[in-house]
């Protein structure tokens, strides 16, 4: 890196080897520019120079608001560079987000784009940090935010907001060169929020070193090179974004094509101009491509490999229909780095799209009872247990950590699954989710994909409702293309015949809108579970 400066954090050497080996070779390609493996390295070492200036170092938190750009990298990068914790936030949070996420997080620096879309995010910020505005003083002295002390702008910085430090552009320029005194610190991490089981977001922490770990693993399943172009249009915020897909491009050295925020006609026109070659995606980008007017195999002829997570259906409909020819599935979630296990990418279609894979190298996964605690044997449903490339747990939530991590590390998932003979992972589905019915555990994902192989059927959703006589009932919404594709007693008859009886739900609702699905793409199933808890006491009654 320039200015003399030799990095020892883990992910800032892994930047400067890929940029001595590869330094004209494009790393980042977003909507505005490319940057190459040089400048990348160059720009973290300047947004770690300007950190150092600000105070910034190990121990020290620091907020990042930004979509997916350039500088959402160089300004994680640079973080962890310092050996400072990088908090990334979501985009898409509100006020009243963002106004626990910087309570939360204790960040003394917070780096914000300008804006998202249509939406001023320093306006929303002046909001929260009224002492933005009024002073000439550089720096910042928050009443609601005591550790907040500078604001730096990714973008335009705001007229009448003395106190912003700076804009990103010059956060490195003219700030002392430190030398080879930065080292990133053991406990320095990437904190990513996720939404769970409780009120307010879990903040998992992910090390540089075991980041750096778990992707070469899994490039090593998905078979990605130096010469892939990874497209991505996932948040980074996300672990599948953030903590795989740009790992798996920094560990290969290899080019990540950024989409800020995602748009199929977009994204489409990125892999044909960029020949993208690997794709990260999920049932519902895969949906929406395909449903896209200007999709065209001519258009994704170059996509090779990929991963995405969901039932068979998704997976096939992502190599059959969408072409990504050698399509990994995997199991994961924020804790487990993005992924847990993964299919190899040169394995049968048919066994890619049955289940999640062997765990990688450095991974155990286990299935336990969740009322004794015993492992289970192969073919037996139980809780899935995880240990090797886990998170440290909570920044800042000891309750929620202890909750979730056995004192040896292991990570409690709540997830529910079996293993085979062959240590190949079965997804069965969340445990809150699991429908209870006559004393026998039944699986929504299971069923749904069941009612997905009726022609009729575009879309299913399958949730458990309270039943006094049978403890739960499934009751099932379903989407079709037009309202005389099928009815109810006819997919009820079809269910009948081919699933077990515990398994066929007491009701199916049909639709020809879209079932509503959260911001993260997966099934709503709670206001789900509202209309179909209604719909079964109507019936009973």
């Amino acid at each position: 890196m320039t200015g003399g400066w030799s990095p020892t954090g883990e992910i800032a050497a892994v930047v400067q080897r890929n940029a001595d080996e590869r330094p004209d070779g494009p790393a980042i390609i977003d909507e505005q520019r490319t940057c190459t493996h040089a400048e990348l390295a160059t720009e973290v070492a300047a947004v770690a120079r300007g950190l150092t200036g600000l105070g910034v170092g190990p121990g020290s938190r620091v907020g990042l608001l930004c979509t997916n750009r350039v500088e959402w990298v160089t300004a994680a990068y640079g973080t962890l560079a310092v050996g400072a914790t990088l908090a990334a936030f979501p985009t898409w949070a509100t006020s009243w987000d963002l106004d626990h996420l910087i309570a939360h997080s204790r960040c003394e620096v917070l780096l914000t784009a300008d804006r998202v879309g249509t939406t001023d995010l320093t306006s929303v910020i002046s909001e929260l940090v009224p002492e933005i505005s009024g002073t000439d003083r550089p720096g910042l002295r928050s009443a609601t935010y005591p550790a907040l002390r500078e604001l730096v702008v990714i973008g335009r910085v705001p007229s009448g907001s003395r106190s912003i430090a700076r804009s990103f552009a010059d956060l490195g320029s003219g700030a002392a060169d430190v030398g080879g005194s930065v080292s990133a610190a053991q406990d320095s991490a990437l904190v990513l929020y996720t939404s769970g089981s409780t009120a307010r977001p879990k903040a998992v922490r992910l090390a540089q070193q075991a980041a750096i770990g778990h992707a070469r693993e899994v490039a090593s399943r998905m078979g990605v090179r130096h010469d892939d172009r990874i497209l991505l249009t996932v948040p980074l915020f996300w672990s599948y974004g953030g903590a795989n897909a740009l790992m798996v491009a920094l560990v290969t050295g290899s080019t990540v094509v950024l989409q800020e925020t995602f748009d199929a006609a977009g994204a489409l026109t990125q892999i044909a101009r960029h020949r993208c070659t690997v794709l990260y995606t999920l049932p519902s980008i895969t949906r929406t491509l395909l449903g896209e007017p200007t999709f065209s195999r001519e258009a994704v002829a170059t996509l090779r490999r990929g991963m995405t997570i969901g039932p068979p259906s998704d997976v096939r409909a992502a190599e059959v229909e969408l072409g990504v020819t050698e399509i990994c599935n995997a199991y994961g979630s924020t804790e487990l780095y993005g992924g847990a296990t993964v299919t190899p990418h040169d394995r049968p279609l048919d066994r890619r799209c049955t289940g999640q894979g062997s765990a990688l190298p450095g991974n155990r996964v286990a299935i336990i009872d969740p009322q004794t605690g015993r492992v289970q044997p192969p073919g037996e449903l139980g809780e899935i247990v995880v240990s090797g490339y886990t998170s440290p747990g909570y920044l800042d939530q000891p309750d929620e950590t202890a909750a979730s991590f056995d004192p040896d590390g292991t990570f409690c998932t709540g997830d529910l699954g079996h293993l085979d003979a062959g240590g190949e992972l079965h997804f069965a589905g969340r445990a809150s989710e699991m429908i209870r019915t006559g004393g026998i555990n039944v699986s929504p994902l299971e069923v749904e994909d069941f009612l997905l192989t009726h022609g009729a059927v575009e879309e299913a959703v399958v949730v458990g409702v309270a039943d006094p006589k049978a403890d739960q009932v499934p009751i099932a919404f379903v989407r079709t293309a037009s309202p005389h594709d099928t009815d109810e007693a006819t997919l009820l008859a079809f269910c009948r015949d081919r699933i077990a009886a515990y398994q066929v739900p007491r009701r199916i609702v049909l639709r020809t809108i879209a079932l509503p699905r959260t911001t993260t793409g997966k099934p709503a199933r709670t206001s789900l579970m509202e209309e179909a808890q209604a719909l079964w006491k109507g019936a009973e009654g």
